[in-house]
């Protein structure tokens, strides 16, 4: 029945689209919980043997970072190092430290939603103690992503709002890229505009793009601008990713275009774009190149959400309402695996996450998944047996429906959490 459901959507008039894809949204969510009823429970769902061993980090709209053990315990959990600041994302260093994004107290229904500007970097020990902080200039809007390079340096997601009337009639938020020393000093700074000709849209996107049709950011509405690309993660590549062509040489940068369905490759030293792929995934998350000591080194691992809100979609890429996980080999652009819901022999809807969510390789072989709207964490083996299913129960509770959502997850080893630490 569901099936046939989303077959007759399809031949719906496109302005009646965004309305069955929410409608859509409902029924997933709904059936989802009837057939798996123990997605509805909190906390640990299944731990079997095979898991990965370590430890699960992630920030939770409640507004702490945590670390969970695979008996899905808490073994640490961290505050903003700061009064009035909350902790939005949060990602473990290979020093011990956890590198996190941090923003003034809020509730409301929208937890996840970064505010237009003053957003802060900072990088804190595991007993909370700041000891490196970065926070944006009054023009510039950090948000989505953050990473320590093999240099020291830090890259930053992060908007302005641009007038470019040859490229929009609207204001832009216009995504940029940010690398900060150990001082907090800008040394690198690039703009998506100045190279969007590389991204070689369609001309119908172009057109879109120009007419300035689409809808803003959400927590951006001081700013009015149009939020048409939507840059929602970046990664620098690292030098155990181990290739040899220069298009994937250590220091340069992916980076995924949610509203285009587009990751990218952005040559570090010429500040060009130098490889791209667009449509394999929908308003995918998370691309990065899978690092040496895991399967798949040198491979790009992605989220491929499965969906894009109609009216933030230049390219005009068909929703599917499943996520799936891709391991793509950027040579040829050829998926090498992929996991989705059939897999763990569960119908094909009951792994769903529209915004948001990671995924991270194994040294076991194993992927660790977060799809992130459902706040549910789970690792599969490569023929996809779930062996360790958590749903966080950290919840944001001051709006009308409590909020477990999770931007993103990432396995440590178990030396890394520091004894005593909590």
């Amino acid at each position: 029945m569901l099936d046939n459901m989303l077959a007759k959507a399809i031949a719906i008039p496109r302005r009646m689209s965004r309305q069955l894809h929410l409608a859509a949204l409902v029924v997933m969510a709904v059936c989802g919980t009837l057939a798996y009823p123990t997605l509805s429970q909190l906390g640990l769902i299944t731990n079997k043997a095979g898991v990965q061993p370590g430890y699960v980090i992630f920030g939770a709209p409640d507004g702490r970072g945590y670390a969970i053990d695979v008996k899905g315990q808490v073994a640490n959990k961290w505050n903003a190092p700061s009064a009035g600041e909350e902790l939005g994302y949060v990602r473990p260093l290979a020093n011990g430290n956890l590198l996190a994004a941090t923003h003034a107290k809020r509730g409301g229904d929208r937890p996840d939603a970064r505010p237009a500007g003053g957003d802060s970097i900072v990088e804190m020990t595991q007993d909370g103690r700041e000891v490196w902080r970065y926070t944006s200039e009054a023009n510039v809007s950090l948000h989505h992503d953050m990473e320590r390079m093999d240099s020291g340096d830090t890259m930053m997601v992060c908007s302005r709002d641009l007038d470019r009337p040859a490229i929009s009639k609207r204001l832009l938020t216009d995504d940029c890229l940010l690398e900060a020393d150990a001082s907090g000093k800008v040394v690198w700074d690039w703009q998506t505009a100045d190279h969007l000709d590389e991204l070689e849209l369609p001309a119908q996107a172009k057109a879109d793009i120009l007419a300035g049709k689409g809808t803003t950011r959400p927590g951006a509405q001081d700013a009015k601008g149009f939020d048409y690309l939507h840059m929602n993660a970046a990664s620098p590549i690292p030098a155990s990713a181990g290739h040899t062509d220069p298009r994937f040489r250590a220091g340069n940068f992916i980076v995924g275009y949610r509203n285009i369905s587009t990751i990218a490759v952005v040559d570090h030293a010429s500040k060009k774009i130098v490889w791209k792929m667009t449509g394999t995934s929908i308003g995918q998350h998370n691309p990065h190149f899978i690092p040496s000591g895991v399967p798949g080194t040198g491979h790009i691992l992605l989220f491929d959400n499965g969906f894009v809100d109609p009216e933030s979609n230049p390219i005009h890429v068909s929703s599917r309402m499943n996520s799936r996980v891709l391991e793509i080999n950027p040579l040829d652009n050829s998926i090498v695996w992929d996991y989705g819901a059939t897999k763990s022999n569960r119908p094909i809807w009951t792994f769903f996450s529209h915004f948001i969510s990671s995924a991270q390789r194994q040294p076991n072989g194993n992927t660790l998944i977060c799809e992130g709207a459902n706040g549910r964490i789970f690792e599969v083996k490569p023929d996809g047996e779930i062996v360790w299913e958590f749903v966080n129960p950290f919840a944001n509770t001051s709006g009308k429906i409590p909020a477990t959502t999770v931007f993103r997850a990432a396995k440590v080893s178990p030396d890394w959490l520091k004894t005593g630490a909590h």
